[in-house]
């Protein structure tokens, strides 16, 4: 509860699961550790909890050591330079900023794009895009992502491209060293991860520009 790591006997036993749970838990305030279904569960039915975020499969990865593809989406992997209290506002966070593997984007990263390309070009939009938020005014909002929507697309078809070039030469490096795979065990897990990864960044690729 207090968010430092902790073994928890029989606790740690629980799978994860990312689209659905069987197990939800719990702490008291002495620290005591609660696990209970939250259906009935049938006789040899899984038992998963959530470890962590399920639409950010490379934290899991990264954490855990193990590649979630069941995960809905994936965090875009767009970073700004620098984030300020109006791109918190706009929802900037990992678990918001979401590539879907249907190909869908999440509004916040239309949202801080947007937000990015007024700030370098016209400060008067983007405090009426700050005021329209603030003020849920989706209308109006919606009429700035039209006015913009050339300039943002461009902005997202770089990242995409530019990330898939990155990863790409990643994998490539990978795939050299996969020869002496016994001093790199867990590369197969890391290409598994990267081409997950890859093929949700090219299937929203496809969805908004067709290729």
């Amino acid at each position: 509860p207090d968010g430092d790591m902790k073994i928890v006997p029989m606790g740690d036993m629980f799978n994860h699961g990312s689209d659905y749970t069987e197990i939800e838990t719990s702490y008291d305030e002495n620290g005591n550790y609660y696990a209970y279904t939250t259906y009935d569960v049938p006789a040899g039915s899984p038992l998963r909890i959530s470890y962590a975020d399920p639409t950010n499969p490379s934290f899991l990865f990264a954490r855990y050591g193990f590649l979630d593809e069941t995960t809905p989406a994936t965090f875009c992997k767009l970073i700004p330079p620098h984030i300020n209290k109006d791109m918190e506002q706009l929802g900037y966070a990992e678990n918001r900023m979401l590539f879907y593997k249907t190909g869908d984007i999440s509004d916040e990263v239309w949202d801080i794009l947007l937000y990015q390309h007024l700030s370098s070009t016209k400060i008067s939009d983007r405090r009426e895009l700050m005021r329209a938020h603030q003020a849920e005014d989706y209308a109006a909002k919606q009429m700035l992502h039209e006015k913009y929507y050339h300039e943002t697309s461009r902005m997202l078809l770089e990242h995409i491209d530019g990330f898939i070039e990155q990863l790409d030469k990643l994998s490539g490096k990978a795939e050299d060293r996969k020869r002496n795979i016994d001093d790199h065990p867990r590369l197969p897990l890391i290409l598994a991860h990267n081409q997950f990864v890859r093929d949700t960044f090219m299937t929203v690729r496809n969805r908004y520009f067709g290729y």
